[in-house]
């Protein structure tokens, strides 16, 4: 039996997913001000909420209600879907090519930096991830098998991800790109659109919400994008791009420029991992250069992406690279994880410049200090500060300090 087989990935999955646990307990931050908001929204369901769809707020509060409010329960499932998600590529990149392949795949995209950093925190892309390799795992058995049943699953699964984060409608874009480039008689079948009526169907209430609301979360969407603003912005193109390294990875984000530059169009199943890869990274990128776009608003990129890039370093025969990538990775995120140990074993003094987890510290403190003053007055908290309010909100209502 090869070695590069799933449970041996799931078992080295397992590990880093335990060991990154325990890195939660070890650091001891508090939540993040967006982490949070969504706590306080999973205390009031709806189908809607000021910036996000809504399944940030169901996740949270579903794993609230089996584990509490604390600061880990919280952050769990962005643990646990990352996992899941990596599961997702192991079986999307074993159904285009073999265990070999999926093995590596999913090894590199849960080792990425992307996933390192964002394993610390509760978060939309940990949801969007996780409905985006489902969706595009049922997609691919769909078009394979030609089965009804696996076109109902994907509609499903892509509804749900749109109800996670509204980038996911790129994924219909591919969709519609790699059909057209391979497989042009799935326009002609009816099972297309019923996936993707299902889709809008389990979309719908959000967007009922919206109407009911003046469309907020769209004109928040318009707002943090400064689509309003001076176009036209080469700087922040460039800055969209080098971020990337950091997100993928150098090695691997070098790699997948490289297929950029120089297209590999072997196959349909390249295509299609073309398709889903770089019209998400496309897209985001126009947008950093008309406006502006956060690092990790391309994430969904990198779901296709580590498939093609794992493949065409394998079919290369460019292991060694593989490997050299994942170890970079992994030291860049044992590094992060272990940043306050390091600095104090180099006695090192941290200032708030120097310090990365800056923001999710000190906020126990903070309301340390508030809570005599709130014993003794007895009167409601009014704040100027977003950050400052959202922070003291939870622990307050959900430490009971």
């Amino acid at each position: 039996m090869t070695k590069y087989n799933f449970k041996n990935f799931f078992l080295f999955a397992l590990l880093l997913t335990l060991y990154r646990l325990f890195v939660l307990y070890h650091v001891n931050i508090d939540l993040h001000v967006d982490e949070a908001y969504y706590w306080g929204w999973s205390k009031h369901l709806s189908f809607g909420y000021y910036s996000k769809p809504p399944m940030i707020a169901w996740v949270i509060h579903l794993a609230s209600m089996i584990c509490g409010d604390n600061e880990i329960c919280i952050k769990l499932p962005s643990l646990i879907l990352y996992l899941l998600t990596s599961i997702n590529i192991f079986f999307i990149a074993k159904n285009l090519f073999n265990e070999k392949t999926a093995f590596f795949s999913a090894l590199t995209f849960i080792t990425t930096p992307l996933v390192s950093f964002y394993s610390m925190a509760i978060t939309t892309d940990s949801v969007l991830l996780f409905f985006y390799s489902l969706t595009l795992y049922f997609f691919i058995k769909a078009i394979k098998e030609d089965k009804l049943f696996y076109w109902i699953i994907a509609g499903i699964a892509g509804g749900l991800g749109l109800l996670s984060k509204y980038n996911m409608i790129l994924f219909i874009l591919s969709v519609v790109i790699y059909i057209f480039l391979c497989k042009k008689k799935e326009f002609k079948k009816k099972n297309l659109y019923i996936a993707m009526i299902i889709a809008a169907a389990i979309y719908l209430p959000n967007l009922i919400w919206n109407y009911h609301h003046n469309f907020i979360t769209f004109d928040h969407i318009e707002d943090i994008s400064e689509i309003d603003r001076k176009l036209f912005h080469p700087k922040h193109l460039l800055n969209f791009i080098l971020t990337q390294f950091g997100v993928f990875g150098p090695v691997f984000f070098g790699v997948l420029l490289y297929l950029l530059i120089k297209p590999y169009f072997k196959n349909c199943k390249y295509k299609l991992l073309y398709s889903f890869a770089f019209v998400f990274l496309g897209v985001i990128s126009l947008q950093a250069f008309l406006t502006r776009a956060f690092a990790n608003w391309a994430s969904a990129t990198y779901i296709a992406g580590t498939v093609l890039v794992i493949a065409y370093l394998i079919e290369k025969n460019k292991i060694n690279l593989i490997k050299t990538g994942i170890a970079i990775n992994l030291l860049a995120a044992i590094l992060f994880y272990h940043y306050h140990d390091i600095t104090k074993a180099l006695h090192i003094t941290l200032t708030s410049k120097t310090d990365p987890f800056k923001r999710v510290l000190g906020w126990r403190e903070v309301a340390d200090r508030l809570k005599p003053i709130i014993q003794k007055y007895h009167y409601p908290l009014m704040f100027d500060d977003r950050v400052i309010m959202a922070e003291m909100i939870y622990i307050f209502k959900a430490k009971c300090v």
